[in-house]
């Protein structure tokens, strides 16, 4: 079976129109197109891990979990709370080429209904059969059944498209992963500076701290505008 970098490369080679290019033009291109190729298998492993981040600081809220640690390393922050397990928000991916791909907003919210949190793509609920999709489980207590959505990149349509059954079937989101011109992406980050001057990626935008007098706070903003404020322990 191809692996997924040997069908995109191919759908961008044809897509892009290598093959009517001169052959003293081919190494360049393929070079380019390689890079794009690895760029976007890159992306869909951050935003998937992304998305279990967003998972467990959507339950720390609800739960009154807290941060007990964070460390700044080379790929972003790594996170620690008291009860769930460890999380990384990355920097700001590296945009050599001068182009952001295009992704699916996701975000999580609370029904004003059942007061339950449930996965939304796009300003939509996630519906499966129409249902909406839990985030906490279909218990409501420790999550156990909760369902983290995978995401990937059609290699024949370039759409990202999700799933809630570990791959088993996908769902198309709309969005196209094809990249956009990054205007606003200086030195090849597309992030907002935090308080540290690191930018977020194209998920997490923001991380700041904050202090109520009595206890300091994390602040994590999404891409959608969606903040989390998470405590911090202070011993």
């Amino acid at each position: 079976m191809k692996s997924l970098k040997t069908i995109l490369l191919v759908v961008l080679l044809v897509s892009g129109g290598l093959l009517n290019t001169s052959c003293t033009d081919y190494q360049d291109e393929i070079d380019a197109l390689d890079f794009r190729v690895s760029y976007l298998e890159d992306l869909v492993k951050r935003m998937n891990s992304d998305i279990e981040a967003l998972e467990i600081i959507a339950m720390a809220m609800e739960s009154g979990d807290y941060i007990t640690n964070v460390r700044e390393t080379t790929d972003g922050y790594l996170i620690n709370f008291a009860n769930a397990g460890p999380i990384i928000i990355f920097h700001g991916a590296d945009g050599k080429d001068g182009k952001d791909a295009e992704m699916p907003d996701i975000t999580v919210e609370k029904d004003p209904v059942d007061g339950n949190l449930y996965w939304k793509i796009n300003n939509v609920w996630l519906l499966v059969n129409g249902e909406k999709v839990r985030v906490n489980g279909k218990d409501g207590k420790d999550g156990k059944d909760a369902v983290s959505p995978q995401l990937r990149i059609n290699p024949e349509t370039g759409i990202w498209e999700i799933s809630t059954d570990g791959g088993v079937s996908w769902i198309s989101t709309g969005t196209s992963a094809k990249g956009r011109d990054g205007k606003d992406g200086k030195d090849g980050k597309d992030g907002v500076d935090g308080k540290d001057g690191k930018d977020g990626n194209q998920f997490f935008t923001y991380v700041s701290y904050e202090s109520d007098g009595d206890r300091e706070y994390m602040v994590i903003t999404t891409k959608s505008g969606q903040t989390f404020r998470i405590p911090l322990y202070r011993n």
